[in-house]
């Protein structure tokens, strides 16, 4: 089967359901984790590449935000909901990143790298469309979070477009790349949230706290 194929299909047939929900940008996990890459890159404006911005949503509030953003997207009908947001979206093909060397400043990847078949090529592709010192920003899923659902097919031998990295997984690779690990950010919610004080007696333990999470973000600089 075809990983990329089934990945457009899927997302092109979910456009619709995620450009109405600017809400989960706004309020909840996500807004959270915005709030984080906003505190850690800072106010300076930024040229900031959103790497799978779907319909351009987080894109469009780093915008707001007085950065210059663009984003990426596989999925076309993600590229025209982004498009119609004011957004200027690039398609991205065979994870390649149609962009020249030491382009941006930051690069954000909030869940997108789960959703191809060889996250070790993005992030590869990062480190080169980063400039000297950028920042990169990455998000997955945490074990609890329900997307996880859709790589379960795979138990039974099924094909499947979710890849189930892990905290750890992600961390790994970003070490493999030569990112160095800046801050660590966890959001707790849903069925599986921990009580808080749980999560401040992990201390300085982050697989532990990552495993608790439902996202979970890495804030690095390139080497």
């Amino acid at each position: 089967m075809n990983w990329a194929k089934r990945s457009v299909d899927r997302w092109d047939e979910h456009a619709i359901w995620w450009d109405e929900m600017e809400t989960l940008w706004k309020d909840g996990p996500r807004a959270t984790i915005l709030e984080f890459f906003f505190h850690f890159i800072g106010d300076e404006p930024k040229c900031i590449l959103d790497l799978g911005c779907g319909p351009g949503i987080s894109t469009s509030l780093m915008i707001e935000k007085g950065h210059h953003a663009v984003g990426t997207d596989h999925s076309p009908n993600m590229i025209q909901k982004a498009t119609e947001r004011g957004v200027e979206v690039f398609k991205s093909n065979d994870n390649r990143l149609p962009f020249q060397d030491e382009v941006f400043n930051v690069v954000f990847a909030c869940t997108s790298l789960e959703w191809t078949d060889e996250p070790h090529q993005l992030i590869k592709e990062t480190h080169r469309v980063l400039k000297p010192a950028g920042d990169f920003v990455a998000v997955t899923l945490g074990p609890y979070a329900n997307p996880r659902s859709h790589g379960y097919d795979r138990l039974y031998g099924n094909f499947v477009v979710h890849n189930m990295m892990m905290p750890w997984e992600l961390h790994q690779l970003l070490d493999d790349h030569e990112f160095e690990h800046k801050e660590n950010f966890g959001v707790y919610t849903g069925a599986h949230s921990p009580y808080p004080k749980i999560i401040d007696l992990l201390g300085e333990n982050w697989v532990a706290k990552s495993a608790l999470s439902y996202l979970y973000a890495f804030a690095t600089r390139k080497k």
